[in-house]
């Protein structure tokens, strides 16, 4: 699918309430993780390697669910990740979340911003411009296209 990463997640007994079904805060982590895979399936990029080595984080300052359907314990589902919005310091992530049955369950939405994470920086635990080299990534998956610019 165009622009559209899918990160598939087996639902384990963890994730569940004592009825059997995914307690609601754990979508806000089913989120996290497709963003995560989303780095470097989608864009070429490593999660962990931006966060330790360039010192970039991607914390979340808004997000919101509405919730259609239960997933239950056993269940296969798929969160889909779709880029809604791109600012100069922010990103807009907009998720669907089906079963394998292709039923809808719920949608959410996050914002991130990239925030410096270097200590030794004036704008340490600050937002901060959205390096170019990742901004053309995000476009590119936007479009559909290969994530890594021709001329990488």
């Amino acid at each position: 699918m165009r622009g559209v990463h899918i990160h598939r997640v087996d639902v384990r007994f963890g994730d569940c309430d004592p009825a059997g079904i995914v307690y609601f805060p754990r979508f806000f982590h089913l989120f996290h993780e497709a963003m995560e895979t989303w780095f470097s399936a989608g864009l070429g990029l490593s999660y962990a390697q931006l966060i330790l080595g360039r010192k970039l984080g991607f914390p979340a300052v808004h997000t919101e669910a509405d919730f259609n359907a239960p997933c239950a314990l056993g269940e296969a589902i798929a969160v889909e990740l779709r880029v809604a919005r791109l600012g100069r310091s922010s990103i807009g992530l907009e998720y669907v979340v089906r079963g394998v049955d292709g039923v809808l369950r719920l949608t959410g939405a996050s914002t991130c911003v990239v925030m410096d994470l270097d200590p030794a920086s004036p704008s340490f635990r600050r937002a901060v411009a959205m390096p170019e080299e990742l901004r053309a990534r995000i476009e590119h998956f936007m479009a559909g296209e290969s994530a890594v610019p021709e001329d990488s």
